[in-house]
């Protein structure tokens, strides 16, 4: 019989994303080119990292779910990070796949099917400090056919900074402007006055690193930061608390954790250090004001502002209108004079400038809009990997359950639903983004759908039901401790059962046990709520359980109506009542929580941060 030919394989980008695409690709069977511009892997954490950087998740649950870390309560150091990646790709025998300081320059779309890349070979090193120092590389370009494209570049490829109005003033008389991407280490600005622009996960970091080395911080806010977590809680990492059971609960009841983060955050006795204290009730109140919580917005699990603020004297302004000289604007009309330098946290654009037609470009242009958000329905051969953030927990599960869905689909394992199925899988998603978290960025997903989603396409969805009855201990771990990735490897394909049976037991737990039992009553509670919603078809659709444990929920609360029948129909109506009265007050309280108007998470905040008064020429440049 003649040999089946093997589909190819082009895949763009050697971070997080290229790297579990390889290694699903060899998992299946299937051959692959890695290009990356820089001359080593690690995508952002290599060519933009500073040093002094940490992750702003913790090694609980960020690694690969069939390469665990042994020590679960640290948050790695970039180059301890970067350390891992490099087992990781040595462990699973893929470093042939890659070809460094190989720039895609032109991708273009064959009449004939498939994909011709241009890669321009050359040292296109940044000088990063992870980077070997002689780097020589011989010039030139090579173009080659391939079946399928997979872009693992992410939505951190292309720097934006905003056209600021006077910023080539400010740098003409002496001001420096860069990108967050630029920064290397906080000592380049002692005694500076130094302005960072934006309080996301990196404009947080930076401004605390830089704040206890600069003259005079101030930070510039379009919008208040997200739901702040600090990296560090009693001695343990703060996302040990997270755990399925709370990122399964209906979205619409999202008030009981803005109103819960609230008290933990100023229950005082969880630090002893004043200024860590107050801190921690700056971060309350700014979540709180501003409705953030890990159900309503994305987090931002970094305590660089508040610390900054708290423990530096860091100011806090509104965003930047204009500059004038080396005075710099805000757009409530206040002013700080003789600034040094601005460093712009403002994120990356999402751009593929490679890709010659430009109508497909537009295609993928909004991440959200993309099946899995990955693939658009008339585009089957361009798969777009790590081009999505979760709101909590880690980037690294996104990326690796993309790539498995991609590898399954390519290797010819699955087949890509219908059009029409597709379709209704992005609006669905779309809807229940733009219900739950319709203030985040248009990469951002809600990381337990997400992925359980995949998991359902791959057949790799753990059956929660099955595990309750026939693994029970198992079964808590997964739902009580915090989240796993191996649960997906327990079954289906790349499954490896003991070693995830393994990882699972190993979850550490969060140490204050009277304060984790309430606060996981509290969600079972919820939950409980969720599954009366959707075993009686109630509430609507965003009132069910998310995810893998609604079958369980729902048979919880099947279970706990049948048993309020049968103890009323054998004469233990005082069972039945109280069990009817906690019903009755379970969907009171849920029916507050999903009515009031004052509490519409679909409301749009404003404050003083994001209220434009400024008007320098008629406009402010951050606005466009």
């Amino acid at each position: 019989m003649p040999e089946i030919m093997k589909p190819t394989v082009c895949v763009v980008g050697a971070g997080i994303a290229g790297m579990a695409a390889a290694k699903e690709l060899k998992d299946v069977d299937v051959n692959c080119d890695v290009y990356e511009m820089m001359p080593v892997i690690g995508g952002v954490f290599a060519h933009y990292g500073w040093k002094g950087g940490k992750l702003t998740s913790s090694s609980v649950f960020t690694w690969f779910s069939d390469f665990p870390l042994e020590e679960r309560q640290k948050h790695l150091g970039w180059t301890e990070w970067l350390e891992y990646l490099n087992k990781y790709v040595d462990h699973n025998g893929i470093r042939d796949r890659f070809h460094f300081n190989c720039k895609a320059t032109s991708i273009v779309k064959n009449p004939s099917g498939g994909w011709d890349v241009t890669v321009h070979q050359k040292n296109w090193s940044n000088g990063h400090w992870t980077h070997p120092e002689n780097n020589v590389v011989e010039e030139k370009m090579i173009t080659k056919h391939y079946d399928h494209l997979v872009m693992g570049s992410g939505l951190h490829h292309k720097p934006s900074v905003p056209t600021w109005q006077g910023a080539d003033e400010f740098k003409a008389a002496g001001g420096t402007i860069i990108h967050s991407s630029e920064f290397r280490k906080a000592e380049d600005y002692v005694g500076k006055n130094v302005i960072v622009a934006g309080a996301g996960e990196s404009g947080s970091d930076i401004a605390w690193l830089t704040s206890k080395q600069c003259k005079q911080m101030t930070i510039s806010m379009r919008s208040p930061p997200g739901t702040l977590f600090p990296h560090n809680i009693n001695g343990c990492t703060a996302d040990i608390r997270d755990n399925r059971l709370i990122y399964s609960i209906p979205r619409p009841t999202w008030p009981c954790i803005v109103d819960g983060h609230k008290r933990f955050y100023n229950n005082i006795k969880h630090e002893d250090n004043p200024a860590r204290q107050k801190a921690f009730m700056w971060a309350a109140d700014q979540n709180y004001n501003n409705r953030n919580c890990i159900t309503t917005i994305n987090a931002c699990k970094s305590f660089g502002v508040p610390k900054a603020v708290c423990f530096n004297g860091a100011a806090t302004k509104p965003k930047i209108c204009h500059f004038e000289g080396r005075d710099v604007y805000f757009t409530d009309g206040s002013v700080i004079k003789d600034q040094d330098a601005v460093i712009a946290a403002t994120g990356f654009k999402v751009k593929i400038d490679a890709l010659a037609d430009k109508e497909i470009e537009k295609k993928y242009f909004h991440p959200r809009y993309l099946w899995k958000n990955m693939v658009s329905p008339d585009e089957k051969g361009l798969f777009l990997i790590g081009f999505c953030r979760p709101h909590q927990i880690n980037l690294i599960t996104c990326c690796e359950m993309q790539a498995r869905t991609m590898a399954q689909v390519v290797s010819g394992n699955k087949s890509f639903p219908s059009d029409e199925e597709m379709k209704a899988d992005i609006y669905k998603a779309v809807e229940h983004m733009a219900h739950s978290f319709e203030r985040g960025y248009k990469g951002l997903v809600d990381f337990i759908p997400f992925n359980d989603g995949m998991a359902k396409f791959i057949g790799c969805d753990a059956n929660f039901v099955k595990y309750f009855f026939t693994d029970f201990m198992m079964w808590v771990h997964m739902v009580f401790g915090p989240f796993q990735p191996s649960q997906y490897r327990l079954v289906g394909p790349g499954a490896n059962p003991e070693q995830a049976r393994e990882a699972i037991f190993k979850t550490p737990y969060y140490k204050w046990v009277g304060e984790r039992l309430k606060r996981d009553m509290n969600m079972f509670w919820l939950l409980m709520y969720g599954g009366f919603c959707g075993a009686l078809r109630v509430g609507g659709k965003h009132m069910r359980v998310q995810g893998q444990l609604r079958p369980i929920f729902e048979i919880f609360a099947m279970v706990y109506l049948a048993t309020m029948v049968i103890s009323g129909s054998y004469g233990y109506k005082h069972v039945s009542y109280t069990m009817a009265f906690l019903l009755a007050v379970l969907f009171k309280v849920g029916d507050v929580l999903c009515s009031t108007d004052m509490l519409d998470p679909c409301v749009k905040i404003t404050s003083n941060m994001s209220n434009p008064t400024c008007d320098k020429g008629g406009k402010c440049a951050a606005d466009a």
